[in-house]
């Protein structure tokens, strides 16, 4: 990563390329998209990688509704739906789901990431976002 970030550190990451926008570690030697974070790259096996800005969309690739909380934080969060995106760029990633009823939510629902400056904003567009993103419906 050409940021200082422990390729296996999540929290880290996120909080590194705040200021960047949505993006995800990207190979610059085959260029495929990758996520979780690792040192190398597991479509070929280089150690170029960029955090590089990517769409921010995706679908929904499977999720659970949550209605349990798992500790007195989030007691006020019940129910809540956690899910696995699958972006635009390939990478799966798992967040939780926000402004959406959770029995409106379906898989291959399109979704756009939360408060983070994607491709399509202009660069002085600063990233609101928190670690890890958050999704929400992406408007059709």
């Amino acid at each position: 990563m050409t940021e200082k970030s422990k390729p296996t550190d999540g929290q880290h990451y996120w909080e590194s390329v705040r200021t960047l926008g949505f993006a995800l570690p990207k190979c610059m030697d085959c260029e495929h998209f990758h996520f979780y974070l690792r040192p190398a790259c597991p479509s070929c096996g280089g150690l170029n990688l960029v955090p590089t800005i990517t769409s921010g969309r995706g679908q929904v690739y499977s999720f659970s509704i949550v209605h349990r909380a798992p500790s007195a934080s989030f007691a006020q969060e019940v129910p809540y739906v956690v899910a696995i995106i699958a972006t635009n760029e390939g990478p799966h990633l798992m967040t939780r789901l926000v402004n959406v009823a959770p029995d409106k939510v379906t898989i291959g629902m399109p979704v756009v990431v939360k408060d983070w400056r994607t491709q399509g904003d202009p660069p002085t567009h600063l990233s609101n976002g928190i670690a890890p993103p958050l999704f929400e419906p992406a408007a059709v």
